[in-house]
């Protein structure tokens, strides 16, 4: 693969498609429970079919066809959840641990998710106890785990430290970032050796779709990192919030490429801000990113200033793939992901300005080249803010947050 692609032939061939704006969400499902539970991540496989990935469930849980819960009551787990794009469930599994004798209270913990072409589910996850599932029969720890369509275990591949993304190419190559969490002087071993931190550095690894390892990439900058993306050339796009030693309150947003061959790139500090870059999407030269703000920052010649110090603003950024800023646009509230169509459309979504006690959804759309919005939908009273979307190439878009809800907008 190429590390750049042509940004001339993009403008040259870029069609920017009016969509017509939604007024409602084609189909909605409340994923209901008794306990504690949390949606991490949402996406669409290659069928259009929508998977959710909720965790930390601490009781019963409905995902449409009757309560599932744990052998034990005091289990904490991840579950998985396939919806059709009519929105009727295909299937839904708990993901379980055992408990043993290093850990007698079993829990599973869903990190975030990604598909692979084939329509693999690639899981980041945290096991306490023995997880066997399908193919896969692990101790405790944090692992990176592939299932196959239907959500059974092919393998899982244990992890030195926990990966807070994942991303795919269109090759299959498996992306993870995190940071290297330990002491200064630990030692972590992605599978090529041991690799010696002295602060806690953000990573890439890259790994093939059967989870033998291609390389790993160390930054020299502290990130707690959120955020990954890749790209049509198998570069990637990591993000998160710069700390100048430790990490330690709210730092600056940041923003890194790293090769298809796993070597560091341009990247991009919002010197002047607080806050982080949450959510990135790559495609057809333009790199597009999304996050929580306060104070101001200088982008594409134009200053991104928060109404207040305290409640944060929401951006949305454009760069090329080489790293040359296209545009930004600024929002009152902030925003927790994004993603980009086939057809010059850029997805986010967030929530409403602060104007009551609840943050409710809100989801907008913008053209790939000019910045202009097309649309803008806003939820007040019905879903709370958004924690991840999926748009699929001609525009589709899935949206879930922590109530649980999963919205699915056809286009």
């Amino acid at each position: 693969m190429t590390e750049e692609g042509s940004e001339a032939g993009a403008l040259s061939m870029e069609k920017s498609h009016r969509s017509p704006p939604p007024t409602e969400p084609e189909w909605v499902r409340t994923i209901s429970g008794t306990g504690e539970h949390e949606t991490f991540a949402v996406a669409h496989d290659p069928q259009g079919d929508v998977l959710v990935l909720v965790s930390d469930i601490g009781g019963p849980i409905d995902f449409g066809s009757g309560p599932m819960s744990a052998p034990s009551p005091d289990e904490r787990f991840a579950g998985l959840a396939k919806y059709s794009p009519s929105g009727e469930l295909l299937w839904a599994h708990l993901i379980l641990a055992e408990p043993t004798a290093e850990a007698p209270f079993a829990a599973t913990f869903g990190v975030t998710m990604a598909i692979d072409p084939k329509g693999n589910i690639v899981l980041s996850m945290a096991v306490f106890g023995r997880l066997v599932l399908g193919a896969i029969d692990v101790p405790s720890g944090e692992y990176l785990v592939k299932l196959d369509p239907d959500g059974d275990g092919i393998w899982a591949r244990r992890l030195p430290t926990r990966a807070t993304d994942v991303a795919i190419d269109g090759d299959g190559h498996i992306g993870i970032t995190g940071y290297l969490q330990g002491a200064p002087g630990a030692t972590f071993d992605f599978g090529n050796g041991p690799i010696t931190a002295a602060k806690q550095f953000a990573f890439v690894a890259r790994y093939s779709s059967r989870g033998k390892l291609d390389w790993v990439f160390v930054d020299d900058e502290v990130i707690f990192t959120e955020s990954l993306a890749t790209d049509e050339h198998g570069n990637f796009y990591f993000g998160g919030m710069r700390f100048p030693e430790i990490q330690s309150g709210i730092g600056t947003p940041y923003l890194r490429k790293v090769t298809c061959k796993g070597q560091g790139s341009w990247s991009r500090l919002l010197e002047g801000s607080m806050g982080s870059i949450v959510g990135i999407a790559a495609h057809h030269d333009r790199v597009v990113a999304v996050g929580p703000f306060t104070g101001s920052f200088l982008f594409a010649e134009r200053t991104l200033v928060s109404a207040s110090s305290e409640l944060p603003a929401g951006f949305l950024l454009n760069f090329s793939q080489g790293g040359r800023e296209r545009w930004a646009q600024q929002l009152d509230g902030p925003l927790f992901a994004v993603g980009l169509d086939h057809e010059g459309g850029v997805y986010v979504a967030g929530e409403i300005g602060a104007s009551g006690p609840d943050p409710w959804l809100l989801t907008a759309r913008y053209f790939k080249e000019s910045g202009n919005r097309d649309w803008v939908l806003s939820f007040r009273d019905r879903f709370l803010f958004a924690r991840d979307l999926s748009v699929t190439p001609r525009g589709d878009l899935a949206i879930t947050g922590p109530s649980i809800y999963v919205l699915q907008f056809k286009r």
